[in-house]
């Protein structure tokens, strides 16, 4: 009841056209045509196309690669700068400032483009959010509406597929080792089921809603499955 209140709020203020109808950003070349290079300027390329996906067209992008991200600079909502911490973190959004949307990422983290993406789209996210007063004033929970945002925007792919990942890495001769990397805010089973939700008001088929889910991990695509088996639109309208 509390995501789709959520995304109420979003189709109440913003309307439901680009919950229902904006394309569904995929991690495929179709979505994201330009090159990746994991650097400035392809961070800048990656948050500049989102940008323009969010209807944020009309403002800039400039990013920063920080090495140590431990205290960041940023401008609030009341126009005013200050610091905060952005450790561990592989993207932030810093503020709009002179029709400039800022971001910032983490050297260490771009060779990990799925998730760079995923955290980008939520940084877009809290810019749509910032341009369009939508913030509410506890960081916490802020930080869960903006994860329903990117549903919101059509990035919910994106942002559930790097909610919750396996992460292999190749040790030489010393075989692999397996690490559970987390992303996002809200729960991976709670990403699933909002974007399931989505899914379920926009009547995809079983076979298109497979063709999505294809992008997910096993258990976020069990989620989406079992949410569209167990709800229905008019219950999730009534929700919403």
């Amino acid at each position: 009841e509390w995501l789709w209140a959520a995304l109420q709020t979003l189709v109440d203020v913003r309307g439901e056209a680009t919950f229902l109808t904006a394309p569904l950003r995929l991690p495929d070349d179709e979505s994201f045509p330009d090159r990746w290079t994991p650097d400035a300027a392809g961070v800048a390329r990656l948050a500049k196309r989102l940008v323009g996906y969010a209807n944020l067209g009309h403002l800039e992008v400039d990013v920063e690669v920080f090495s140590e991200p431990t205290q960041v600079r940023e401008v609030g909502l009341d126009g005013r700068a200050s610091s905060t911490s952005h450790a561990g973190a592989a993207a932030w959004f810093a503020g709009i400032r002179n029709g400039v949307c800022l971001f910032g990422a983490e050297a260490d983290q771009l060779d990990d483009a799925l998730g760079l993406v995923g955290a980008m789209a939520h940084e877009v996210a809290h810019a749509f959010r910032r341009s369009h007063r939508l913030e509410h004033r506890d960081r916490d929970i802020e930080e869960k509406l903006t994860d329903v945002t990117t549903i919101y925007l059509g990035f919910g792919v994106l942002t559930t597929a790097a909610s919750a990942r396996f992460i292999t890495k190749h040790h030489d001769n010393l075989g692999s080792s397996y690490a559970l990397k987390k992303q996002g805010y809200l729960a991976p089973y709670e990403m699933a089921f909002t974007l399931a939700s989505q899914l379920s008001l926009r009547g995809y088929d079983s076979s298109t809603a497979k063709s999505i889910t294809k992008h997910l991990s096993a258990n976020q695509t069990a989620t989406v499955r079992a949410a569209l088996r167990e709800t229905t639109p008019a219950q999730i309208a009534n929700g919403i």
